[in-house]
Parts: C-alpha cells; structure tokens; sequence
C-alpha cells in the first residue's frame, strides 16, 4: 500500500538541525526541480511584494523573511516540521522506531516546493504552497504536474489517497487501486463536506495503519480497516464507493445519532 499526504499550512521551524541538502531528499531525480523552485523563492521572499507574490497574510510576515537564508536554514525530518491538523491526528510523535520506518516505506508527502518526500527527510519550514505563481517559474501545480508525468511511485498496490486536490499533482498508475480518503458530517439530517475534519479523519486513518502491522490490499480490506474508527468511537460510518478506476472511501461522523 501507498499513502499519500499533502504538507501541512502549519509548520514547525526546527530549532537546530543539519542545513538543506537536496540531493539527500528521497527521488534525487527531482533535485534541479528543487533547487530552481528554492532559488527562486529566496529571490521571491526579497521582494517588497513577496507576501502577495506567496498568497500570505501579513501575519505571516516573518517567516517569509526567515526563508531569504533557506539554504541555512536548521531542518528536520517531514514528520516533525509539518504541524497542521492532518500531521496532529497522524500523530508522528507517538510512534514507535518500527512505525517510521513503516511511515518510510509506506507514506509519500507532496509538496510545493519539494515535490515530494518521505517523512524521514530533513526539510526546513517554509511557504509556498501548489498552486502558488511564481514570476520565473510559474504555476508550482503546473511545474510538478509536468515533472511527475513519467514517474512511477506505485505498481500495482493499493494507492490510499489522503491528499487534498491542490495536491493530486500525480495520479497513480492505471493497474494500481486508487482510493481517495473522504470525510463528512452529519447534522440536522443535512450533511456536509467540513475541510478540517476531512483532515483530521484522514490523519487519524493514516496513522492507525501506519501503526498496524497489517497492510491492506484492496478497497475492500481498507474499508474494513477503516472499521477500527468505528470501534474507537471516531466516527459513526464507513462507505465505499463500488469498484472502479477511482473510487472514494468517505469517513461519516453522524451527530444526529
């Protein structure tokens, strides 16, 4: 099986660390892809329109500015730097040395400015997310779209699709099983597609077979794996789509019951 994340908004700047080596990022291939978008973002964060440029609030102001030095910048492995509510519900911090290495085998994490890594590679925080345009570079969606048309990540195992749509930059190939990770809520009868808890629901079945010791091979088996949520009192329902090119496993939390 394959599970595949995207980044999170919110990041974690490491406070020590080795700084940015490329070419020790998993799928080295994509290194000069890389190192044009880094050099090209530090040019941007010099800008007096760099927050415009990156889609940012004012908030975000100084970590804009931090990543001008991003080849110095202190990096740690993707589990950690990425925060947000998907990485929180996943729950690296409580794994085990067994779980990441499983993490390693088993997760890939898209990204705007990496493309994408495995959760044991050291990255720094920074912002820029797919979809961002850049003066020389572009569209980030375009450019990784482009540089992923050849790529093979996946044969024929099961593709657990956790990502959000800004993020489905690679589609997995033809004989694989493809399964996008749906999350809704149901409330006063009417029910709703609620982003965060699409998030959150995602991290949490992502981490639970992160730390099992099973690895599912189908729509079906996932499905049922997915069973343990219902069991922890998570959610309230399970429904898979029936079997086809794509199909869609959707996490229900009913609050009317």
């Amino acid at each position: 099986m394959l599970i595949l994340l995207p980044p999170s908004e919110g990041k974690t700047q490491p406070s020590h660390g080795p700084a940015l080596d490329v070419d020790s990022l998993a799928f080295p291939q994509f290194s000069e892809v890389r190192r044009k978008l880094i050099t090209e973002l530090i040019a941007v964060s010099q800008r007096d329109d760099a927050l415009k440029i990156l889609n940012v609030g004012s908030r975000l102001a100084h970590e804009v500015d931090r990543q001008r030095a991003l080849w110095e910048l202190p990096c740690a492995p993707a589990s950690q730097v990425y925060t947000g509510v998907l990485f929180n519900a996943l729950d690296f911090a409580s794994a085990t040395a067994a779980d990441m290495k499983r993490a390693d085998n088993h997760i890939l994490i898209f990204s705007g400015l990496f493309g994408l890594t495995r959760p044991s590679d050291l990255i720094p925080a920074y912002r820029l997310a797919m979809g961002t345009v850049l003066p020389d570079a572009g569209n980030t969606k375009t450019l990784w779209k482009k540089a992923f048309k050849n790529a093979e990540f996946a044969g024929h195992e099961l593709v657990i699709d956790a990502r959000s749509s800004a993020y489905r930059v690679w589609d997995p190939p033809h004989e694989a099983e493809h399964v996008l990770i749906n999350a809704v809520r149901i409330k006063n009868g009417e029910r709703k597609v609620v982003s965060h808890n699409a998030k959150h629901y995602r991290g949490l079945l992502a981490g639970a077979l992160i730390r099992s010791k099973t690895v599912v091979e189908d729509g079906e088996e996932l499905a049922q794996f997915a069973h343990s949520l219902i069991d922890d009192g998570v959610i309230t329902g399970v429904e898979l789509d029936p079997p086809g090119k794509t199909r869609t496993l959707t996490l229900v939390e009913n609050l009317d019951l």
